[in-house]
């Protein structure tokens, strides 16, 4: 028990008594006052929802009313336009569906209101109103369901219309207007329900009804008698029909406002409720807060009465014990706290006196201790001082070592960075500082996000991962010999170096730090790049060669076999007549061409086409990501226009063309070689054409073509070897004196499987390929020995010539003379029955070489002919340079000579040209007895065709002579 009475005397129990009363009677208050607010709050949210769910259901209720009478008017208005149907039941639906719902909002009202016996009499009336209108429409609607009167009485009235007399009688004329006038009114007052309208049908009707009594007995026939009483009877059903819908309208409107007054009434009196409610819950609210109100004084008051009797019972003990401790920190240790009483302050007293008692004993011993680490600290410093004279010595050679490794590295023609395991630049040399163009302190302490940029040998940056430092720190292992990109905003252009990373560990074998070197190579690089360059691009007009042509195609070739939706073309383009430039003017010329044909190709293509110079006077072009065909031919169609305008070249006006072939890409297509092959053959059909500045698009027919042409020169070739030619020889005639002046050797080729072929169509081969030198001194042996034999058998033969035709590539023979001297002689003929017939475009080439090799062919007596005059390049300045014997006329002016003037002109100004320059004229291809006299008009010399003979092998050559000379005379 004195226990119980002690603990009574404790602080703390005094404390817990205290504050438990006080929170005591806030918690009392509290309850009373939370309690008296939620019973309130009920009863006002209760008011309140009651008060919102009438105002919702009446304003639902409304509603509901006002959609049927919507429904109402759209049945009526459906009734009234004579168009009673499906949709008109469905308005009734409608009406009848709204006006349940109506119903259920004045139950859930009624509901609402069951305790409350207010709203009985409006709940009541309510109802009434209900069933007044539902009455009402119902018998409306059930009226005319059953009554057609607004189908029919249209009907009724035309029916009538039409079995009314047609006579002239007065009262049937009178009759049958005023039932016009009576469809009119009803029309219109159908139309518009306009009450004028409904005054002048009811006065029209009484007038037929006057009229009908009036009429004499027999007017009508019994049929539009009953049509008349029909009619009567619907339009009074009909008009009295329509009255009850006034009628019903009146109703439904008079229910509606009654309706709309009710709604007011009842949400008027929702409304003083919720007033109420809320007026009730602010007075409850107010009573509630002066309650709590004085509760929170009366706890104050008692709070401060124990603040006061605790301040005594605390504040002196308290007091007592910060003396004591300020007197330990003064290292006071001599009186103890001394404390009166039985309680928590005293047990503290107890316990602070000991730990006093405990602090004086612990201060005795770490006296002696320390007495003891003095003398020890003094040793252990004196070994420190040797010790730190040793290091100071270590230190100063690590110090001159560093200042030499700090030379050494900043002498070096290298740069050197040195990373943390971090990345972080912790040294670099001068040299690094002069390559990067960056200060030494925005160099080191840097980590990944280096103020420059390495990039790869196709200038590609590398990504973090991929630079030397990240890579030897990833693998642990060095790095040699990587040529990579410096860029930095200081360096312009980048700096190529060789770059070498190895590690370094320390005595754990644990990373310490990435030593990165790297040799400017910038001079090497760009060696390099010029020599790749010279390898890749053509040295006169500077354009990529075929070899980097060739790799840029087969890219575009593999990269549209991946994607077939990117076009790309391939031009091919060769100039006409370049070796006639090139021969004639000289090469610098020539060379000169080429580079303005470069220029022109560059201006017509984008930075992504390429444009290459294949060797001679041989262009390509890449179009890459063309949209059609058509784009490809829209830019040749523009380089030919540009390619065909005069070139002023060193003082000469030259004038040019090209022939190009277009290979569009394709998926078929699986190397570059095979796209550029077909490109090649549409520019050699484009220009086998002979239109000048043409095109042609590769089809597979051209590789075809091409196929069969190489096998062709193969078969020639093969020809060549086992000499299948045979010459036929068509006969030249006077037309003085009809006698025969010699023959033109024609060669034929006796092919194995197509027996006879003619020139046409290999000699052109036989030029390109170079076959056309051997073939041709067959040819010139072959006319040589057969005329030698003719003129052993006939002696008139001496007096003929042999005409053989020479290319133009034996003219660029210096031994070309030689092999003519040595043929005559191995077959003992004389020089004066051989004749050689040229073109006229040999004599553009190398004017000087072809002028002394001519003249000496004259001096040997061996006559030179232009073959084909007029159709090339004809220049009067040649013909009076050149030593030459004849002009042969082309058959294309021959064989129209009969209908073309211009031709007739032609042919007469070169026959004037010869005769002037003392030359003789022959004319190919005669064919007609007209053009055989016409010829003879315009004074030919002679001529040969199929009117003397066709070309003829040597037997029928051989008769043709034995018979010449007892053929009759031609006139």
């Amino acid at each position: 028990m004195r226990e119980r009475l002690r603990w009574f005397n404790t602080i703390r129990a005094q404390l817990t008594l205290g504050f438990g009363v006080i929170l005591l009677l806030h918690g009392v208050s509290a309850a009373i006052g939370y309690g008296s607010l939620q019973r309130l709050r009920f009863r006002s949210q209760t008011t309140l929802d009651n008060a919102a769910q009438l105002r919702e259901q009446s304003l639902e209720l409304k509603t509901n009313f006002l959609l049927a009478r919507q429904a109402e008017e759209a049945y009526f208005n459906t009734w009234q336009g004579g168009h009673l149907d499906a949709d008109a039941l469905g308005h009734i639906q409608t009406n009848q569906a709204y006006l349940a719902q109506a119903r259920q909002n004045l139950a859930n009202l009624r509901e609402l209101e069951a305790q409350n016996p207010e709203l009985a009499k409006e709940f009541a009336l309510l109802d009434s109103l209900f069933n007044n209108y539902e009455s009402a429409f119902d018998i409306t609607t059930r009226r005319i369901s059953e009554d057609s009167l607004n189908y029919e009485i249209h009907r009724q009235i035309e029916k009538l219309i039409s079995t009314l007399p047609s006579g002239q009688r007065s009262d049937i004329t009178a009759l049958r207007g005023l039932v016009w006038q009576l469809m009119a009114q009803q029309q219109a007052y159908l139309n518009t329900q306009d009450s004028a309208y409904l005054d002048d049908l009811q006065l029209g009707l009484e007038q037929l009804t006057a009229t009908l009594d009036r009429l004499p007995t027999g007017a009508l026939d019994a049929e539009a008698q009953a049509l008349m009483q029909t009619y009567q009877i619907s339009l009074n059903a009909l008009l009295f029909l329509d009255q009850q819908v006034r009628v019903n309208r009146i109703i439904a409107a008079n229910v509606n406002r009654d309706i709309n007054g009710i709604i007011e009434i009842i949400s008027d009196r929702s409304a003083t409720r919720a007033a109420a409610a809320r007026l009730e819950l602010a007075n409850t609210a107010r009573q509630s807060s002066a309650a709590l109100l004085a509760t929170a004084l009366t706890a104050l008051a008692l709070a401060v009465w124990a603040s006061v009797v605790l301040r005594r019972r605390i504040m002196t003990p308290l007091t007592l014990m910060a003396i004591a401790a300020e007197r330990i920190a003064r290292q006071d240790l001599s009186q103890p706290l001394q404390l009166a009483g039985d309680n928590e302050f005293t047990a503290v007293a107890q316990a602070f006196n000991h730990m006093v008692n405990q602090l004086r004993h612990t201060l005795d011993t770490l006296e002696q201790r320390v007495d003891q680490r003095t003398t020890a600290l003094a040793s252990a410093n004196q070994a420190l001082q040797q010790q730190t004279h040793s290091l100071e010595i270590a230190l100063q050679k690590l110090r001159h070592s560093e200042a030499n490794y700090r030379l050494l590295v900043d002498h070096l023609h290298a740069g050197v960075i040195v990373y943390a395991p971090d990345t972080t630049v912790v040294m670099c040399n001068q040299m690094a500082v002069q390559l990067l163009g960056l200060p030494m302190e925005a160099i080191v302490g840097q980590r990944t996000d280096y103020p420059w940029l390495l990039v790869d040998e196709t200038g590609a940056a590398l990504a973090p991962e991929q630079h030397p430092v990240t890579q030897v720190i990833a693998s642990q292992s060095p790095l040699q010999n990587l040529v990579l990109g410096l860029c930095s905003p200081q360096t312009q252009p980048c700096r190529w170096v060789l770059v070498s990373a190895f590690p370094t560990f320390d005595d754990a074998q644990r990373l310490s730090q990435v030593v990165v070197t790297f040799i400017d190579i910038s001079d090497r690089k760009l060696a390099e790049e010029e020599l790749r360059h010279q390898a890749l691009h053509d040295a006169l007009t500077g354009l990529p060669n075929r070899a980097l042509f060739t790799e840029r195609l087969e890219r575009a070739v593999q990269r549209a076999r991946r994607y077939p939706e990117q076009l790309f073309a391939v031009l091919f383009i060769d100039l006409d007549r370049f070796k006639v430039i090139n021969d004639s003017l000289g090469h610098l010329v020539g060379d000169q061409l080429l580079l303005e044909i470069a220029h022109v190709l560059q201006r017509h293509v984008r930075a992504s086409d390429t444009v290459a110079r294949l060797g001679g006077d041989e262009f390509v072009i890449l179009l890459d990501n063309v949209t059609s065909l058509n784009e490809a031919i829209q830019v040749v169609e523009r380089i030919q226009a540009d390619i065909k305008a005069p070139f002023t070249l060193m003082g000469h006006t030259v004038f040019t063309s090209a022939s190009l072939g277009i290979a569009l890409a394709s998926p078929s297509y699986r190397r570059g070689e095979e796209m550029l092959r077909d490109a090649d053959n549409a520019m050699y059909r484009a220009k086998a054409r002979g239109q000048s500045s043409g095109y042609e698009i590769f089809n597979p027919t051209m590789h075809a073509s091409a196929i069969q042409l190489f096998e062709l020169e193969t078969q020639l070739r093969q020809a060549l070897e086992h000499q299948d030619f045979i010459l036929h020889y068509q006969p030249i005639i006077s037309l003085a004196t009809q006698r025969l002046l010699g023959f033109e050797a024609l060669v034929r080729w006796v092919h194995p499987q197509r027996g006879l072929v003619y020139p046409g169509e290999f000699i052109s081969l036989a030029e390109e390929t170079g076959l056309i030198i051997s073939l041709s001194e067959w040819i010139v042996e072959a006319a040589c020995r057969q005329m030698a034999d003719w003129c052993r058998q006939f002696p008139m033969v001496n007096e003929l010539k042999m005409n053989v035709n020479v290319a133009a590539a034996q003219f660029e023979r210096p031994e070309f003379f030689e092999q003519i001297k040595a043929i005559l002689a191995r077959t003992s003929l004389s020089a004066t029955n051989i004749g050689l017939e040229v073109t006229e475009s040999l004599l553009l080439l190398h004017v000087k070489g072809v002028l002394s090799t001519l003249s000496d062919f004259q001096e040997q007596g061996i006559d030179i002919s232009i073959d084909d005059f007029g159709t090339g390049y004809s220049s009067l300045s040649y013909l009076k340079q050149f030593p030459i014997n004849t002009l042969k006329i082309d058959q294309s002016f021959v064989e129209s000579i009969d209908v073309n003037h211009d031709d007739v002109s032609i042919i007469k100004a070169i026959i004037q040209i010869a005769q002037s320059l003392g030359m003789t004229v022959v004319a190919e291809g005669v064919e007609t007895e007209f053009q055989l006299h016409r010829l003879g008009q315009l004074g030919c010399d002679a001529i040969q065709g199929y009117w003397i003979a066709s070309p003829m092998p040597p037997d029928e050559a051989t008769a043709f002579i034995q018979r010449q000379s007892r053929l009759p005379s031609m006139g």
